[in-house]
């Protein structure tokens, strides 16, 4: 009896273990946690998702260049980049000629992502931050992506005001939604999923099925605007601390202009805007 009990209990154990750190990647034992788990599988993360470049093109960069058409040439962020899936299908289409910016918590998955989009380096940039407080101005971009991972974010919601707030008037949105799952209050029903895009100035939304797991939801942004296109980084990135621009010093580090603020770039190219430094 007793030992049927503790046998009961070990797999109750288990399971729970198996949930909270594998199925749900830690998230609500906190950002720490989640954060260390990229940290950790970053260099098997390709091996573990197995992603098919042909199918990253065709269901990914192809539809989301073909929204855009005729223009060639968006700036783009991607938020929770990762191992840079989006920037890699992106840079692959021969019709591509815009830039690519993937921001992302976990500094060893941005590490990844600049080996595997090293001959590409010219047309994307990384970046070591949060998607919860976003290093740019209102209206910086013409697409904005976040591929799952809004799940995973402290505050899903916020999160999405915050990568609607950088996105121009007229601007495409591409983000996925989790279905098939049980994330309490971390994913949204289709009609809520609509409800908050609209709350956030997204007037025009569909959702688009896509994977078991996932449905992408395209929209745009309320408004109108002129068409941003690559720009130089220091033209777009801001301070997280102060809101002033970044400039580039000749010494490898990125600091508002006459301050004693900076922050690194790493060997592999990373801004690292994580941690503030003063000099």
């Amino acid at each position: 009896m007793i030992i049927g009990i503790v046998g009961g209990l070990i797999v109750i154990s288990g399971v729970i273990a198996w949930w909270l750190l594998i199925r749900t990647e830690g998230v609500y034992l906190g950002r720490r946690v989640v954060i260390a788990l990229y940290d950790f599988y970053a260099g098997r993360y390709e091996q573990i998702k197995a992603f098919a470049p042909e199918y990253e093109r065709s269901l990914l960069a192809e539809p989301l260049m073909s929204e855009l058409a005729p223009r060639t040439d968006p700036l783009v962020l991607d938020v929770a980049t990762g191992t840079g899936r989006l920037p890699r299908a992106l840079c692959a289409l021969p019709t591509f000629d815009g830039q690519i910016i993937g921001v992302d918590l976990s500094r060893r998955m941005l590490s990844e992502a600049t080996h595997l989009l090293a001959s590409d380096g010219d047309r994307v940039s990384w970046i070591w931050c949060p998607a919860e407080r976003l290093p740019f101005a209102d209206g910086s971009f013409d697409v904005v992506t976040c591929l799952e991972a809004l799940e995973f974010t402290d505050h899903p919601a916020a999160t999405l005001t915050e990568i609607i707030r950088v996105l121009r008037p007229g601007g495409l949105l591409l983000i996925t939604n989790r279905i098939n799952e049980w994330l309490p209050r971390r994913i949204w029903t289709e009609e809520q999923i609509h409800s908050l895009l609209q709350d956030n100035q997204i007037g025009e939304s569909l959702t688009e099925a896509w994977q078991l797991d996932y449905h992408k939801v395209w929209g745009i942004k309320d408004g109108e605007s002129a068409w941003i296109g690559p720009r130089p980084l220091h033209e777009i990135l801001i301070c997280p601390h102060c809101g002033e621009r970044l400039v580039l010093r000749g010494d490898g580090c990125i600091c508002p202009r006459d301050s004693t603020i900076h922050y690194a770039i790493g060997d592999d190219g990373v801004i690292e805007l994580i941690t503030r430094r003063t000099h």
